[in-house]
């Protein structure tokens, strides 16, 4: 760590000291209401209860606490999470990464790491959640294998996010806001009962923005756009049973994003020269990439869920429907035409389509035995192109340009089983067991297409291979379980020991090079899970402490790397993770909240996997996107003042270096860095309310993707520093 982030950090702790202690990114119940830190209830295992009762290692931010900590996506949730790192290629391609284990695979037949759903709907294509954070009621953030009761993909953690439902009350909200580079938006919900047995709710919002990043020398804004989301859901109640339908829409039509290349030492002295020369006084948000660059996503689905309260037993059918289209052209390299005489250019067109049902039952709330059963099945069909143009010039020769597509036309069903139970003993003592069967398949057809059929010669340097058009076909039964033991020896007092299996599904890898490689199986992954945990309330609830202390065992994890040319190199190996997540929250007084998070992973890849015949040489690395030590801090204050409540609150947030690349290669380090964030509002007692909230007050210059081959490749920042004012009106 460095001199300077040793400072900061003991600053903080100082500050946190001062204060009483530190606390964790969970929504708090305001000062001003009472001296003490507020329950959270959660769904984390399918029913409602306090999450400090729950023995899974969580993070929950209520839609308050969003608001505050500025986190409009997933991506500002994982910032804020222990143990979490989330990069994003593109709006069609994020990547979320729990305690060093996530996927950067794009191929159609490829699954996540880290499940994300939205009011319980798996979204298998990272990119469909574009209206999720509209109408927010809170997002639960679930580290290590939650196999049992989220499936086959859920092998390094779930993120459930849950929108609000209609009520049988009038009310509403309108908000407009406006920002720095340009950015203006406006949101609005309106709920209204319609009968005694039938409630509506309506949500929408709009933004727009100049864009933080330029093209030179045209001057051209990247990196913004217009975004359209709106949701509207009905309720029906009858009884002991309701009726949930629920129908979203979005469409983001943005600029293309501003890529920075990058060379090692290591390069070639002329390729060296270029790109340094090229990037000489530049910013890292000024790019030469092209000015026309876009992304483009649309999103529509919607579900049916039926839910029956009994006296014995729950029960809930949930029917999903999605669709997603995603668009992208990227210029690969970010250098200028002139200077560099090689330029290659990405374009992608990807349409998805998902169907999964889900029937359950649970107990009762007031059943002694807590218990939940239920069947699942899904259906997913993908058609990804995927095509590499290239142009060479002088000095380099004419053959060495091409323009080949890369096609995946996958389908994917899943069928599951599943259970739980949780056995009260001895008056303070839990036992939960849970099993999961699933069975997998997966049908795929790959092909590589020359679209300049008089180029014979496709071994160009950025995409050598053989033309190809083949099927290939998988499919895998896989058990997952877990075995929970907790004790609970006085109120506010709970401690955990729990072992969880995991299981990935298998894959084949998008941009093969010839048949062979597009059609060998990625076999699936597979962890053993051990936890120890705690969580804990003091001082009469007004300081909460959580840990979680962990190591897991990866066999067949699935690792994704660029290889000698613009091709995954795609292949399994085995891992060991360590780690220790800390989680605090301090009702220091009535009007302060102090909060604090730190996560520390120790990750080592215990094999070198082959692929293609070779052996790469993994053993001994770090695992990707897997910082050694990370930490938050955050300090919150509320006020009441001119008959009205003033809140204020300030956040700094710290990652270790880390590798985007399994191979840790130098061109995918990313250096230590740290963010200061924060947030000022005031809000009237009939619900008037003016906020301003700000981002990387330092004007911190970090990453959130890198692409590295052949020791060069190309990094994305984060915005600079920004702001939004924003005011709203409830009613």
């Amino acid at each position: 760590m460095r001199k300077m982030d040793l400072l900061r950090l003991s600053s903080l702790a100082a500050l946190a000291a001062a204060l009483g202690t530190a606390s964790a990114s969970a929504q708090a119940r305001s000062p001003s209401e009472s001296n003490t830190v507020a329950d959270i209830i959660v769904t984390a295992q399918r029913r409602s209860e306090n999450l400090q009762s729950v023995p899974v290692a969580a993070t929950a931010f209520g839609a308050e606490a969003l608001e505050k900590s500025g986190a409009v996506n997933i991506l500002d949730v994982a910032a804020q999470t222990p143990g979490v790192t989330m990069t994003e290629y593109n709006i069609g391609e994020p990547q979320v990464y729990v305690r060093g284990v996530g996927s950067q695979s794009d191929s159609a037949s490829s699954e996540p790491s880290v499940t994300v759903s939205v009011d319980e709907v798996p979204i298998s294509r990272g990119g469909a959640t574009g209206a999720a954070f509209l109408d927010t009621q809170r997002v639960e953030v679930l580290r290590g294998p939650q196999g049992t009761l989220y499936g086959r993909n859920a092998s390094a953690g779930a993120i459930n996010l849950y929108t609000n439902r209609p009520t049988f009350d009038f009310s509403g909200r309108v908000e407009a806001s406006a920002g720095r580079f340009g950015g203006y938006g406006a949101k609005g919900v309106v709920n209204a009962p319609l009968s005694e047995a039938v409630a509506l709710r309506v949500a929408a919002q709009y933004s727009d923005s100049d864009g933080y990043a330029r093209t030179t020398p045209s001057g051209e804004r990247l990196q913004g756009g217009e975004r359209y989301a709106a949701r509207v859901q009905l309720l029906t109640r009858q009884g002991d049973w309701d009726v949930l339908a629920s129908l979203d829409h979005s469409f983001d039509d943005l600029a293309g994003d501003a890529r920075y290349a990058l060379v090692t030492p290591l390069a070639p002295a002329p390729l060296a020269a270029i790109v340094n020369s090229a990037q000489a006084g530049r910013d890292v948000w000024t790019t030469y990439g092209r000015p026309d660059a876009y992304q483009k996503r649309a999103n529509t689905g919607g579900f049916l869920r039926l839910e029956h309260t009994g006296e014995a037993f729950n029960f809930v059918s949930l029917t999903a429907y999605r669709d997603n289209e995603y668009s992208f052209l990227a210029d690969l390299s970010g250098l200028p035409d002139a200077t560099f005489p090689f330029q290659p250019d990405d374009y992608v067109d990807e349409d998805s389509h998902q169907f999964s049902q889900e029937l359950r039952l649970t107990s009762s709330d007031a059943a002694r035995i807590k218990w939940v059963g239920g069947l699942f099945y899904f259906r997913e069909s993908i058609d990804r192109v995927e095509r590499i143009v290239t142009d060479s010039r002088a000095p380099l020769p004419a053959a060495l340009s091409g323009d080949v597509s890369m096609g995946q036309d996958a389908t994917a069903e899943s069928y599951a089983a599943f259970g739980q139970a949780t056995i009260p003993f001895a008056r303070i003592w839990e036992l939960t067991l849970g099993a999961r069967l699933t069975h997998d398949k997966r049908d795929v057809f790959q092909s590589l297409i020359n679209n300049r059929p008089s180029d014979t010669n496709l071994a160009f340097p950025v995409f050598p291979g053989s033309l190809y058009a083949v099927p290939a076909k998988a499919d895998f039964t896989k058990p997952t379980w877990r075995i929970n033991l907790a004790v609970e020896p006085s109120p506010g007092k709970h401690f955990y020991a729990s072992y969880d299996r995991g299981y990935k599904s298998g894959s084949f890898t998008s941009q093969a090079q010839n048949a062979g490689q597009a059609t060998t199986l990625v076999k699936p992954e597979q962890l053993d899970n051990f936890n120890l945990g705690a969580k804990t309330q003091w001082l009469s609830n007004r300081l909460r402490l959580n840990a979680d202390a962990f190591y897991l065992d990866y066999k067949d994890l699935q690792v994704f790397e660029f290889g000698s040319s613009l091709n995954f190199v795609v292949s399994n190996a085995d891992a060991k993770v360590k780690g220790l997540e800390l989680q605090a929250l301090a009702a220091v007084s009535h009007d302060i909240t102090v909060g604090a998070n730190y996560a520390y992973l120790d990750t080592e890849f215990t094999s070198n996997p082959a692929y293609a015949g070779a052996t790469l040489p993994y053993r001994g690395n770090v695992l990707p996107r897997a910082p050694k030590q990370q930490y938050s801090v955050y300090v919150e204050t509320n006020h009441q003042i001119l008959g009205g409540e003033l809140t204020a609150r300030l956040a700094y947030d710290w990652r270790d270096d880390f590798y985007y690349n399994p191979s840790n290669d130098i061109a995918s380090k990313q250096k230590a860095y740290g963010v200061i964030g924060g947030y000022l509002s005031f809000e009237t007692a009939d619900q008037w309310k003016v906020a301003l909230s700000g981002e990387n007050f330092g004007n911190e210059r970090y990453s959130v993707h890198n692409i590295s081959f052949q020791n060069m490749g190309f990094r994305l920042y984060a915005p600079p520093r920004t702001w939004t004012l924003i005011l709203s009106k409830a009613f």
